[in-house]
């Protein structure tokens, strides 16, 4: 949450269209896969900062909560994954798990990877970072 307050210093343009979308949304209720919450643990545990990133994602936790993966969620993600397969297409077991919580749900996937623009047509997803 670097640059909440102001984001017109310290970050990168991806990073600035990012801040700038999510305060577009103040009024609408975010969430997140807890798939993700493991890889914010991840960059938490790598990083050289721990106790500062960790009350950072404390923070984000709060104010995007995740949410649950449930049975049906694996259904579409081992569905989505064979189809994918089949075309010689792969993502990421966990990028995968994370974009079929977002269709479970009927929610707008947003992410910043490449990996995600193969994804069916019938996942709905937005680049914030593109701005």
């Amino acid at each position: 949450m670097n640059g909440w307050n102001n984001p017109e210093t310290g970050l990168n343009p991806q990073e600035r269209n990012t801040v700038n979308s999510f305060k577009k949304r103040e009024n609408d209720v975010i969430y997140m896969c807890e798939a993700s919450v493991g890889e914010l643990i991840y960059g938490v545990e790598r990083s050289q900062r721990k106790e500062y990133n960790l009350e950072k994602l404390k923070v984000l936790l709060l104010a995007v909560p995740p949410i649950t993966v449930s049975g049906r969620i694996w259904e579409i993600y081992g569905q989505t994954k064979a189809t994918l397969s089949k075309n010689g297409i792969i993502i990421p077991d966990i990028d995968l798990l994370i974009a079929s919580t977002a269709k479970y749900y009927d929610m707008i996937l947003v992410a910043n990877d490449k990996h995600m623009n193969h994804l069916p047509a019938s996942f709905t997803r937005e680049n914030w970072a593109r701005g």
